[in-house]
């Protein structure tokens, strides 16, 4: 399988683009190469139920997995420096993993299956 890479549209020197969109992707490989350089993923219209072995990606900055078959996001709770997460259109049924995500400044879960819980409130700011 080929690694689509692209520019970002970041500032010079701020990292990649890995664009695996549309690639009928069902799993994430235990090989899945997340050099230091990438700093954005993008895994949307594929048939992904569950995100796994991003546990060497801990650099990305930004995550997209929209349009897949999520039913859980507890596979970024190690990605602690992630700014964006776009999960919409998926199965998602709980909001869960966040508190890790002290960064995280944009999170999209539109189009999903939630239930209320307590997790809706994220608490990064002063009055934690």
């Amino acid at each position: 399988m080929a690694v689509a890479r692209e520019d970002a549209a970041l500032p010079p020197g701020e990292g990649l683009v890995v664009n695996w969109s549309g690639k009928g992707l069902q799993k994430l490989s235990p090989n899945l190469p997340c050099e230091a350089d990438i700093h954005t993923l993008i895994l949307d219209k594929n048939q992904i139920i569950k995100l796994e072995n991003l546990e060497k990606c801990r650099r990305l900055i930004q995550l997209s997995v929209a349009n897949n078959r999520l039913v859980r996001m507890m596979g970024v709770a190690k990605l602690t420096q992630l700014r964006v997460l776009n999960l919409p259109h998926n199965s998602i049924g709980y909001v869960e993993g966040l508190k890790e995500l002290v960064h995280l400044e944009w999170l999209n879960l539109a189009g999903n299956n939630l239930k209320y819980n307590n997790f809706l409130v994220l608490g990064h700011g002063a009055n934690q």
